[in-house]
């Protein structure tokens, strides 16, 4: 498998993902995916001495927005149980930008 043909396996998991799978799940599942998407994602930039932050961006939200309706409602039951405190301040300027 060349390159190309990687490229074009992950992005077609992807879209089967947030077209098949996703939608699939019910509530309980959706608000894990999105804790353990966060919380690995923010730990691993903090472990790497970058800004835990940098991962949230308007086009991050919009995306997220766009695949879950309820997106902020879920959110907040994320943040609530991420195992640190989160910064609404530091995530609302970087969502809004």
């Amino acid at each position: 498998m060349d390159d190309k043909e990687f490229l074009e396996k992950i992005l077609d998991e992807r879209k089967k993902f947030w077209l098949d799978i996703y939608p699939k799940m019910n509530i309980q599942e959706k608000k894990e995916y999105w804790l353990s998407s966060t919380h690995k994602g923010m730990r691993l930039q903090a472990e790497s001495f970058a800004d835990p932050y940098s991962e949230f961006s308007k086009k991050w939200y919009d995306f997220a927005k766009v695949h879950e309706p309820e997106f902020d409602d879920i959110f907040n039951y994320v943040t609530q149980n991420l195992g640190f405190e989160f910064d609404w301040d530091e995530y609302s300027k970087r969502i809004t930008q």
